[in-house]
């Protein structure tokens, strides 16, 4: 029989997950208020240039990339193709961008900025170079680059995990295996169920 002190090898492996997922937790957390802090900060800039804060994203994200397509730039805010339609005609009235159809398929509208957003943002531009040389100086360009595709596998798998909980599951329990390649990542890794199993159910046949 085991003495009494003996520690069973179950515990530390318990230790040890229970630390994980600590250390996961503040992870997210420390996630989470970058992006806050973040928000705020464009929210201040945004009220400077009298704009609301999805449009001052929207330029933001224009100001990376010239012609760049509705459908392109609305997966890049993580918003539906027909709010930016509304918004840049917003923004295209007051002078702020250019809405031009594509060349090669006119169905698509590409968005770009006018010489007037140019310059109503380029303080901003100073400002946030400041800011990013304060923020990352810690950060070489190697770790920067490598830090930069960390988080690129977490957002993709965060998405498949957005994706999986928003799916509703159907009534047979066959039909709980939903594809969620949807999200726009094509590996086939899968993220565990995140429903509660009473949603994965059959209903009970009436009768």
């Amino acid at each position: 029989m085991d003495g009494p002190n003996r520690r069973n090898p179950l515990d530390a492996d318990l230790t040890i997950r229970s630390a994980g997922q600590e250390t996961t937790r503040e992870l997210a957390w420390e996630i989470a208020s970058i992006n806050a802090y973040l928000e705020e900060i464009h929210q201040i800039w945004a009220n400077t240039l009298g704009l609301s804060y999805p449009q001052f994203r929207l330029l933001m994200a224009l100001s990376m990339g010239d012609g760049v397509a509705v459908n392109v730039v609305a997966k890049m805010l993580h918003v539906e193709a027909s709010f930016v339609t509304s918004q840049s005609k917003a923004l295209e009235k007051r002078g702020l961008l250019h809405r031009r159809p594509c060349s090669t398929d006119r169905r698509v509208v590409r968005l770009s900025l006018s010489d007037k957003a140019y310059r109503q943002l380029g303080d901003l531009v100073q400002q946030q170079a400041a800011l990013d040389e304060f923020i990352f100086r810690e950060f070489a360009v190697p770790e920067k680059s490598s830090f930069i595709l960390i988080l690129a596998i977490l957002k993709r798998r965060i998405e498949k995990v957005r994706h999986r909980a928003a799916l509703d599951c159907l009534p047979t329990a066959t039909n709980c295996g939903h594809d969620i390649t949807a999200s726009g990542d094509s590996s086939s890794e899968e993220p565990p169920d995140v429903r509660r199993p009473s949603q994965c159910q059959p209903k009970p046949q009436g009768g």
